[in-house]
């Protein structure tokens, strides 16, 4: 399993348009470009985690075809949803550093 993983801080005000756009995208990828799964998290101090599940990451490369962000190969309502969620993010506000040591791993 490969995983992909998004952090951010949301604008105040733009949650619900966050939490929508990103239900949307997540759901896209799960029906037609090969994703196990997708989760999203707020953590204590308001930062948004989200992480896609993939079978391998030869899987989730070939999904996002094109060098644009959004690529012009997906729907134009999941390009939208895409733009969204970017627009919803706070830039100025940065992002703490995370160290992982894996512990165990069952896969």
């Amino acid at each position: 399993m490969f995983a992909v993983i998004y952090r951010g801080y949301v604008k105040k005000g733009q949650e619900e348009a966050y939490k929508q756009a990103w239900n949307t995208v997540a759901s896209y990828f799960i029906e037609k470009r090969g994703a196990i799964g997708s989760s999203l998290h707020r953590t204590e101090d308001g930062m948004w985690v989200a992480y896609s599940r993939w079978p391998d990451k030869k899987t989730r490369d070939a999904s996002w075809q094109g060098t644009n962000n959004p690529s012009t190969a997906l729907p134009d309502a999941i390009q939208k949803a895409i733009l969204t969620l970017k627009e919803a993010l706070d830039d100025e506000r940065s992002l703490p550093d995370i160290c992982m040591d894996v512990v165990d791993d069952l896969l």
